[in-house]
């Protein structure tokens, strides 16, 4: 017999959202700023206390006015959805949901006369671990969060290049870009050039150079695709040669720091 601490907790995501939809937007109970012992709140809810005191400060708001015309933007229903719930959600936009959540709270963090309390904290909390559960992660680039797949590999060398292809390398991973073709080329157009000025791939693997430069070369990304088989490729078949150029280049830029560390070894050694 398994302990609790064994027992799997499978991901139902309606059910994830539906427990968020209640703790943020249905229940007038929910503990939410420490400082509204203080002073009288003009809110009932949580995100009725994010939209009045929070939601215009985000600088990415772009034109949208209030929380419930943003939600619509992304897909979310908020008279149906966010105010009665059990409805079907899907994927993508409870992403987006996970995503916006998080970038208010941000928000609120910042601000340090607000102190997040009780259910509306513990919910807080849950949803790096929704994410998780899902092979996704928050990551907070400058002022904002995005959520990004899972990848260890990016993971293993965003220390060892500039900020600017970190944020590059997790922009790839984006779960909004997974099937967005000029997106992706583009990105990978990027690192084409930060490796042909900083990484010799032919001085140590003379097949991955060549491998490379076939997909950025006669595939699309840095010049029109001209010759077949490539010109009959589909979106889609583009797309798999796309991710398999970035997990190559991920692999040469990897292979330059390892290469740095044997060589280090040597000396070492030498010494």
């Amino acid at each position: 017999m398994n302990s609790i601490f064994e027992l799997e907790n499978r991901l139902d995501i309606n059910k994830e959202f539906e427990k968020l939809v209640y703790v943020f937007h249905v229940d007038p109970n929910a503990a939410i700023f420490a400082e509204d012992s203080y002073h009288q709140r003009d809110y009932n809810t949580v995100m009725e206390a994010i939209d009045k005191r929070v939601f215009l400060k985000w600088k990415y708001r772009d034109t949208f006015l209030g929380v419930g015309e943003y939600l619509e933007h992304i897909g979310i229903d908020y008279e149906e959805t966010c105010t009665y719930g059990g409805q079907y959600i899907d994927e993508k936009s409870f992403l987006y949901y996970l995503e916006f959540l998080s970038n208010m709270f941000l928000l609120v963090k910042e601000d340090k006369s607000i102190e997040l309390l009780g259910n509306t904290l513990a919910a807080i909390e849950n949803i790096p671990r929704i994410l998780e559960k899902m092979n996704y992660k928050l990551k907070q680039i400058d002022d904002k969060i995005i959520i990004t797949k899972r990848d260890s590999d990016v993971d293993s060398i965003l220390k060892i290049v500039n900020k600017e292809i970190a944020d590059i390398l997790l922009e790839y991973s984006d779960f909004r870009i997974e099937n967005d073709i000029e997106a992706k080329k583009s990105i990978l157009k990027e690192l084409d050039l930060y490796i042909e000025k900083n990484i010799n791939i032919k001085s140590f693997d003379k097949e991955l150079d060549n491998a490379i430069g076939v997909i950025v070369n006669k595939m699309g990304i840095n010049h029109p695709i001209k010759e077949e088989p490539y010109k009959s490729f589909t979106d889609k078949e583009l797309i798999k040669w796309y991710d398999n150029c970035f997990v190559m280049m991920i692999h040469a830029i990897r292979t330059v720091q390892v290469n740095k560390i044997k060589n280090e070894r040597k000396q070492l050694l030498n010494n």
